[in-house]
């Protein structure tokens, strides 16, 4: 920050030279003193005296007496010139002693009135705080930013700056894929985990990132490629619980509940099983179980002929949920089944604008083709402001009361007000 004030000092005192010094270099070009006037009249009338002398058109006696004449002119012109001369300096003095003062002023009163923002010193101090966490998340200690309070979006524009200049850290490369998908841009960490594949081919995060992205690229769709890559891992990795959790929630995701609960049980049959894992994967299959007992009494199927539900929703803000967003904050409105998988129906993602923000929910935005509105018939709509962007809900998000929906074929009206924030 006291860089960026010597700057603004230095180009005040710029703006100051520009308008000043012409205005000095004009004084003393547009000054003609008397004495300098009256000098030039003398010589040109001496060399006509002379000219006349030389021609006879007059007198040797006449020359003295007019040359005597024009002398005394001149003496006279000289004295009462020196008096005017004088008291036409003092107003261009003050006058440059005036701007002298008051540019700087004025500049600084203009910035700070007009200029000056608070995201700016916002942004300063997140940067001295990147300094001191940057190497601590390159070296794996992903709790660091969290302490410093630091959002995604800071970590990426610091990677971004970062790897400008070290365009072969795969590694923070792969840092800067795992923080697009935290933000919901697959496409551009797949870019960012490619780079680091390209630098370190064999490296299994790396391809287990890759491979994740484009996943959520694929709306959860696994094809081919994926499937392929998937059991390379597995075949050389093969207590490595990373690609069973992948494939088995894509499937998952897809309401293949069986073939989600074969992959994670087919991990936990493997030897030297992560603990953490193993738990984690313990409650997956629980979940896929209880989904699988109740797909057939909670998934319906739209008549032929009948529009299928959608829900228009209204999201409001109060006063103080207001004024602690900001434009770039995320806003999600979903739908999710009151009994059935807990991932979303559908959901729109977009960022925070002006109130009150309108949003359809359909078939058209769900997350996978095998859940949708028109499948269920009661839903629960809630509406969520992140600051990270996250699309996991988190401490600091702002919430609201949801609401139950019995879903009816064509458009249904909901309204939502966003006036809380989550522990």
């Amino acid at each position: 920050m006291t860089l960026l004030w010597a700057a603004f000092a230095a180009m005040a005192l710029i703006g100051v030279f520009i308008v000043v010094i012409p205005i000095v270099r004009y004084r003393e070009r547009g000054e003609l003193t008397s004495e300098l006037v009256n000098s030039l009249v003398y010589r040109d009338r001496l060399a006509e005296l002379d000219q006349d002398l030389e021609q006879g058109l007059i007198t040797a006696t006449d020359y003295e007496q007019l040359k005597q004449e024009l002398e005394l002119t001149l003496l006279s012109d000289v004295a009462n010139g020196e008096d005017g001369q004088q008291r036409q300096h003092s107003p261009g003095k003050w006058a440059v002693i005036a701007l002298l003062v008051l540019i700087p002023l004025s500049a600084g009163a203009i910035y700070w009135s007009e200029g000056y923002r608070q995201e700016v010193t916002d942004w300063f101090n997140t940067q001295q705080k990147m300094q001191k966490v940057m190497p601590l998340m390159m070296a794996g200690d992903y709790q660091a930013a969290e302490a410093e309070g630091i959002q995604v979006q800071d970590f990426v524009r610091s990677l971004q700056k970062h790897l400008q200049s070290n365009t072969d850290d795969h590694r923070g490369w792969y840092l800067l894929g795992v923080s697009y998908m935290q933000l919901g841009l697959p496409q551009q960490a797949e870019l960012g985990f490619r780079r680091a594949l390209d630098r370190e081919p064999d490296n299994t995060d790396y391809l287990m990132g890759f491979t994740q992205s484009s996943l959520a690229q694929n709306g959860g769709q696994i094809t081919p490629e994926i499937r392929a890559t998937l059991r390379a891992i597995i075949s050389r990795e093969p207590n490595n619980p990373k690609p069973y959790m992948a494939w088995g929630m894509a499937l998952f995701q897809k309401g293949d509940y069986p073939g989600a609960i074969a992959i994670w049980q087919r991990y936990l049959r493997s030897e030297n099983v992560d603990p953490q894992a193993e738990k984690l994967l313990q409650r997956s299959i629980e979940v896929a179980q209880a989904q699988q007992k109740q797909g057939d009494s909670v998934v319906k199927s739209t008549p032929a002929g009948q529009a299928a539900p959608e829900i228009e929703v209204t999201v409001q803000v109060s006063d103080q949920v207001k004024a602690a967003t900001k434009p770039t904050d995320t806003l999600y409105i979903f739908a999710k089944a009151v009994e059935g998988p807990p991932m979303p129906l559908a959901v729109v993602r977009q960022p925070v604008a002006d109130w009150p923000v309108r949003a359809l929910l359909n078939d058209s935005n769900a997350m996978t083709p095998a859940m949708t509105l028109s499948k269920f018939d009661q839903v629960v709509v809630q509406a969520r402001i992140s600051a990270s962007g996250n699309a996991v809900a988190q401490s600091g998000d702002w919430i609201g009361p949801t609401q139950v929906v019995e879903l009816k074929p064509g458009k249904q009206a909901v309204t939502l007000e966003i006036n809380g924030q989550m522990p």
